[in-house]
């Protein structure tokens, strides 16, 4: 009996110790809508989805001047699957004359990003293209305001 008090006791100091019984992995609800969201107010998150890969961006701030572009990718069967290489083009919708060229650098398994300065506030196109491992090329794009 002493055993089975002294084993309850000691998960149950475990159980506190970890944060609790609820720590088991909840819905993706949270990651997926800024997992990076580590950004203040002035920082855009989205999720983008092309083949089943899930491209998670952060353009932090979204202001003019400088911005960094942050990006992880979560292809089918997790980092086992890496993407090699990203690269993209930043433009104002109503002038593809001003396009910036994004040549994205590794940040770790899956992890890119590439500093920027925007010279002009308003929408403007973030298109790019991720090189998985097997040599398939994904295509995303979103649209990002930037103020003054």
């Amino acid at each position: 009996m002493k055993r089975s008090v002294r084993a309850i006791a000691s998960l149950a100091i475990v159980l506190v110790s970890c944060g609790g019984a609820d720590d088991s992995q909840e819905a993706s609800g949270g990651p997926r809508e800024g997992v990076h969201s580590h950004g203040g107010e002035d920082a855009f998150n989205v999720s983008l989805v092309t083949r089943d890969v899930i491209a998670d961006v952060i353009v932090e701030p979204t202001n003019v001047g400088d911005v960094i572009v942050h990006m992880e990718f979560a292809p089918p069967g997790g980092k086992l699957q890496q993407v090699l290489s990203v690269t993209g083009v930043l433009r104002p919708i109503d002038d593809a004359q001003s396009a910036l060229k994004l040549t994205f650098e590794n940040s770790g398994v899956n992890h890119f990003h590439f500093d920027v300065r925007v010279p002009t506030p308003g929408d403007w196109m973030l298109d790019f293209d991720a090189v998985l491992a097997d040599g398939t090329t994904l295509q995303y794009a979103t649209t990002v305001t930037f103020e003054s």
